[in-house]
């Protein structure tokens, strides 16, 4: 509790310890300036206040000791961050991304990137010591070197990771403690990074049925389903390696029995060779209807190419074996393919036009298109092709649209005729 002294000068009051008071109202509130030991100390700070207060660069003592607080907190967090390095941030982001149950085969992908193009670079540099200035720096030199398909990528999960360091990512504990206070990447939509609309776009234009059937021809015989697997129904690669006996089913009978193709396992090949894994997500593992047409040369396909037992593989790598067969093993003899059919048809004995930046992916997306064309809705194309969000599935859509577009085009109106 404070006393009184008549002399004292306005704003300063004598407390009972001996010290010296000085307060002063500011827009109607009154602020403590501290208590001093000497009234010539406090009318000191009483006179430094006024003086802030005529100028309006008062800022309450208050609101000092809290902005001195944050700093602090800064400085000891910019201290942290310089001394990590990058190397043991990347680190810890793979645990991260490990711990959230991202399949091995991505996470091999992103940590490639990374040790390939971003850490030779940065890996002994500390976390807080890397400007926005350095790492646009450090992608202008990795478009120019290497182009912009691969430097976007890079650019992407170097972002990624950023962004998981900055405390913006899901799945983060409460006690995550930020790495940087902010990313110094910039947005990986910067147009600088994307690629260049010049670049051939791959599997632009859909493969029709009657390709799906001249690639299929074109394989080796126990390969053959494997093309008309993802032409028809839309499996990726991996989905279709790692189909077995079990997984082909029926419903009904006689005319009306549909066979069906359960998903619930992939097979992969990055970083670690040839495995088995489930799907990606939830919505990967699905049930696909086997089209009528196709069911017989499936049928074929079991009794003549297939390991026997319900555990029997689709697509052994070797007759009657239990190994599955190599993505790129696949992909080569496919490419193979492409260039038998695209042959006559760039020389002109064929007038069809050649399949130009068509992959063995692109089949799954002739499928998909097919069915979008069709009239399939976005939850029946979602659950056909395993997408989890309805974006993946809208180019499917867009083509039928357009398809819808053409067919109006090609109305003849009789408006205004008598």
């Amino acid at each position: 509790m404070a006393t009184s002294g008549k002399k004292l000068p306005r704003g300063i009051d004598r407390l009972h310890n001996g010290t010296y008071r000085a307060r002063l109202f500011v827009g109607g509130v009154q602020h403590s300036l501290g208590a001093y030991q000497t009234i010539g100390d406090a009318r000191a700070a009483l006179d430094i206040a006024r003086s802030e207060k005529a100028r309006g660069t008062f800022v309450p003592p208050a609101d000092k000791r809290r902005n001195q607080k944050v700093e602090a907190e800064l400085r000891a967090r910019k201290a942290t961050a310089d001394s990590r390095s990058v190397r043991e941030m990347f680190t810890a982001w793979s645990e991260y991304l490990e711990h959230r149950g991202l399949k091995f085969g991505t996470r091999y992908t992103y940590e490639r990137r990374l040790e390939a193009h971003f850490l030779p670079e940065f890996e002994n540099t500390g976390v807080g010591r890397i400007l926005a200035e350095d790492v646009a720096d450090w992608l202008d030199r990795l478009e120019k070197s290497k182009g912009s398909t691969t430097a976007a990528p890079v650019h992407q999960t170097v972002a990624s990771m950023f962004r998981w360091a900055s405390g913006d990512a899901p799945d983060l504990p409460r006690n995550f403690k930020p790495w940087v206070l902010a990313s110094p990447v910039p947005p990986p939509s910067a147009s600088k990074f994307r690629r260049p609309s010049s670049t051939p776009e791959r599997n632009r234009t859909p493969a029709s049925i009657e390709d799906v059937a001249a690639l299929a021809s074109n394989m080796p015989p126990a390969e053959r389903m494997a093309v008309l697997l993802s032409g028809w129904c839309g499996l990726r690669l991996g989905e279709v390696l790692g189909l077995r006996r079990r997984h082909i089913t029926t419903s009904g009978s006689g005319d009306n029995a549909v066979y069906w193709i359960k998903v619930e396992t992939q097979v992969q090949a990055r970083g670690s060779g040839v495995r088995e894994e489930t799907p990606k997500s939830r919505a990967g593992s699905r049930d696909v209807p086997v089209p009528p047409g196709l069911a017989p040369k499936l049928v074929e396909h079991l009794e003549q190419h297939t390991t026997k037992g319900r555990n029997g593989l689709l697509f052994p790598r070797h007759p009657g074996g239990d190994v599955h067969h190599h993505p790129n093993t696949i992909r080569s003899h496919f490419n193979e393919a492409m260039e038998s059919v695209n042959a006559p048809r760039i020389a002109g004995e064929d007038l069809r036009d050649p399949l130009e930046n068509f992959t063995f992916h692109g089949l799954r997306h002739s499928a998909l298109t097919r069915l979008g064309q069709a009239g399939a809705t976005t939850a029946e194309l979602k659950a056909y092709a395993g997408h989890s969000d309805g974006a993946s599935v809208e180019r499917y859509q867009h083509a039928e649209r357009s398809r819808l577009a053409a067919l109006a085009g090609a109305l003849t109106t009789t408006e205004g005729k008598e």
